[in-house]
Formats: structure tokens, sequence, C-alpha cells
């Protein structure tokens, strides 16, 4: 019985999500609701307050959850480790994980991140980048860069975080592997390289 009630449960929660993202999709995240997802999604109020107290809070609960599976691994990743795959030209494991992550939670980002979703959750997945990918990068303090280092940063981290946004709007058109694949090697080569303008050095045998 318990097995059951737990499948209703999250039938009804499906439900509901799926109204949400549809109807911020029409009609802008500012203006959704409680009455307007219960009538789309053809429930009364009352279940909808049994997982929620309003709309804002059912936002706030599905933005966490997917901010925070994303975090978790972006925060493990070796950027040393990754651009030895790179020079390899392999694909990084965890640069996979990532990607496979984003695409688990397209439907969700790609409303977000659109015109009538959430512009300062976009802004809060940017960071997030610029904090555990870019700013790990190994550029030494002394090193005789020709603009300064924060502008590198902030270059590759919009730069990349466009590209992602513009693989979710595209409904996923690569696979993860290929993203994976897409971004290191633009991280290692730059993008003269990667777009075949310019010739890719030879790849590095592994030990």
């Amino acid at each position: 019985m318990s097995e059951k009630i737990d499948r209703r449960k999250a039938k009804t929660k499906q439900q509901i999500y799926e109204s949400l993202m549809t109807l911020i999709a029409e009609k802008g995240i500012e203006h959704v609701t409680v009455t307007d997802i219960t009538n789309h999604a053809n429930l009364n109020r009352g279940t909808f307050y049994l997982h929620y107290r309003d709309v804002p809070d059912m936002l706030q609960q599905l933005k966490d959850h997917v901010f925070k599976s994303i975090e978790q691994l972006v925060m493990k990743l070796d950027f040393r480790m990754a651009m030895e795959y790179g020079d390899r030209q392999e694909t990084y494991p965890l640069g996979l994980q990532i990607f496979e992550e984003f695409a688990k939670h397209a439907d969700f980002l790609k409303v977000m991140f659109g015109p009538k979703g959430d512009l300062s959750y976009a802004i809060q997945f940017r960071k997030l980048m610029t904090r555990h990918i870019y700013e790990k990068i190994n550029i030494p303090e002394a090193a005789d860069l020709k603009i300064r280092r924060d502008y590198v940063v902030a270059y590759m981290t919009s730069a990349h975080f466009g590209m992602l946004m513009h693989w979710i709007e595209c409904d996923l058109d690569q696979t993860p592997a290929q993203m994976a694949h897409i971004m290191m090697d633009i991280v290692n080569y730059g993008p003269l390289v990667s777009f075949g303008l310019k010739e890719r050095p030879p790849a590095k045998l592994s030990n």
C-alpha cells in the first residue's frame, strides 16, 4: 500500500511540475499562480498544498535540487587532470558526467534560462562555473599575460556558458560526450584549433 501511495504522490508531483513548466513558458515566471497550476493539472488546490507552500516555494525547491546536483559534480573537477585527458584527445569522465547531469535537467533549465524564466538562476550557474572551473586554471600571477587574468576568466566563463545555454536551447542536438569533448578541446587548444581554422598539435600518448 505504501508503495502505491508513493507512486501516486510522485505522479501528482510530476503533473504539478509539468503544468508549472508549461505555464512559465506561456505566461512568465512572475504571473503563474497556484490556481493556474491546479486548473492546468486538473487537481484541487489542496493537493498542491500537500507538497508546496506556494509557487515560489515550489520553484525554489526545484531550483535548489537541480543546482546542487550539478554543483556537487562541478566542485570535484580537477582541471589539471581534465587538460591531460584533452592532450590525449580523450573525454574527461567527470566532464562527461557534468554534461549528462545538465542533460537530465535540460527541460527545466531551458525554461529557467529562457526569456520568461529566471535570469538570476542563469547568473547563479555562471558564477558556479567561474568559482569552481575557470578560477582553478593554473595561470601564475607573475605570468606575462597580454590581458588581465580576471578578463581571461570572464571571457572563458561567458563563452562556455553561452555554448552550454545554446546546447540546451537546441534540445541537446549534440550528445553529452560530444559536448564534453568540444568544451575541453576549446579550453586546451582555443577556438581556432577547435573550429578547424588552425592546425591541431599532435595528441600525447598515454603512458
